[in-house]
């Protein structure tokens, strides 16, 4: 019996492909008993994984391996039925949202982060301060793995943006994708029109600036209105003109540095009768304008509109870093040291009590994060946190109980 199971998972292998038998089968035990092959998984997650993406493979080939009578059970560590998946996000980690959240009166765009330059994006690091009422530093800095060097600076008397206010520069990036898209597609429209013989006039490209009002950023970063709301923008917007963003690259590299502004100049267009800003104009740096909507193939990143509503700097911060490093190919995994989150994310607390934190917020999401999975690894030092996207359809345990170790 032990030569035909050697045959069998030879021609699974086969079938499925090395990489992939080597990421979900490792573990695995096989008995073949009484016309019954019965898959052991390690897993729970393993498990769920291996009857939604391979029952078949498993299934025909016990078949041409043991016979056609042959059936096929894969068994669940735990012996007992998974639970229907968990879709709905754990409301622990949100803050509350005005009441009329779901009925906006305007038109919001999916929520999009381009990168600066040459493939360097500032999601490689938290470009804003974590805990904005103990923060005394005025520079941010952190030397990527590929030796570029990300700088985020303070204007002259002004604190370093906080994560509320780089909000607006989600906004504006957000809107200025939508401009982009709805040109690109009237740029196709008028080619096709002139093609055709017609006299029509191209296209305007999209506005240099951003006109918007306080009223549309508070529902945009979907907030109640209150009475400071105005003032809050207002600050956030000062702090965002004078912040700078530089890349110092390493010599030789492929990559070219430079000094880059989250905004450029604002003007405020309107006030209330008590004299408060009402509406604004935010100048659309040359970097973001040329990134988004005169490059051929943008690199942009989609948020989940969820990300506005993230009660807690650190969960924001680990979302916009895992949205940028986990592939998107839902088996595989992205593992990081708690040392260089501390890094990306500019800790100024000690490692020891960086390392709690985040075990703290793994736990406050109960490892589930706007669509992805989180585990802590690792012991001491060695300390490392794991993450993957979700599997659609599958249980919240089998989602929970991912153990499987794959090379980043």
């Amino acid at each position: 019996m032990r030569d035909g199971l050697d045959a069998f998972r030879e021609a699974l292998e086969c079938r499925v492909g090395p990489e992939a038998f080597r990421s979900w089968f490792t573990g695995v035990q096989f008995n073949h008993e009484a016309e019954v092959l019965a898959v052991h998984a390690p897993t729970d997650f393993v498990a769920r994984t291996l009857r939604s993406e391979f029952e078949v493979s498993i299934r025909e080939e016990a078949r041409r391996a043991f016979g056609e009578n042959v059936t096929v059970e894969i068994v669940v560590p735990s012996g007992t039925p998974a639970r229907a998946a968990q879709t709905e996000p754990l409301a622990e980690i949100f803050r509350a949202v005005a009441p009329n959240d779901n009925q906006r009166d305007f038109f919001v765009p999916d929520l999009t982060e381009v990168a600066i330059k040459d493939e360097v994006h500032l999601m490689e690091m938290t470009p804003f301060t974590l805990n904005k009422s103990t923060e005394t530093r005025s520079e941010l800095v952190y030397v990527t793995p590929q030796g570029l060097t990300l700088r985020v600076k303070a204007g002259a008397d002004r604190e370093l943006p906080s994560v509320e206010d780089y909000d607006l520069v989600l906004m504006m990036q957000s809107w200025l994708a939508d401009m982009a898209n709805q040109y690109r597609t009237s740029v196709e429209q008028y080619e096709a029109e002139k093609r055709a013989g017609k006299n029509v006039a191209p296209p305007a490209l999209p506005p240099r600036s951003f006109d918007v009002s306080i009223s549309e950023v508070v529902k945009f970063k979907r907030m109640k209105w209150g009475g400071h709301r105005s003032e809050d923008v207002l600050d956030g917007l000062r702090r965002l003109v004078g912040a700078v963003i530089s890349v110092d690259p390493l010599k030789g590299s492929k990559y070219r540095g430079g000094e880059f502004h989250l905004i450029d100049k604002y003007d405020i267009l309107a006030k209330t009768p008590d004299g408060k800003a009402s509406r604004l104009r935010i100048d659309i740096p040359n970097w973001t304008y040329e990134g988004i909507v005169e490059r051929a193939v943008p690199t942009l990143r989609t948020y989940s509109r969820d990300y506005m509503i993230l009660a807690q700097p650190l969960h924001r911060a680990l979302y916009r870093l895992l949205s940028l490093k986990v592939p998107k190919d839902s088996t595989a995994l992205y593992v990081v040291s708690l040392v260089e989150l501390g890094q990306r994310f500019q800790t100024r607390q000690t490692q020891k009590y960086f390392n709690r934190t985040i075990k703290g917020a793994v736990e406050a999401c109960q490892g589930r994060l706007l669509g992805f999975r989180l585990e802590l690894v690792g012991q001491k030092d060695d300390r490392a946190l794991r993450a993957w996207r979700e599997l659609p359809g599958l249980s919240e345990d089998a989602n929970a109980d991912h153990h499987i170790t794959q090379s980043n």
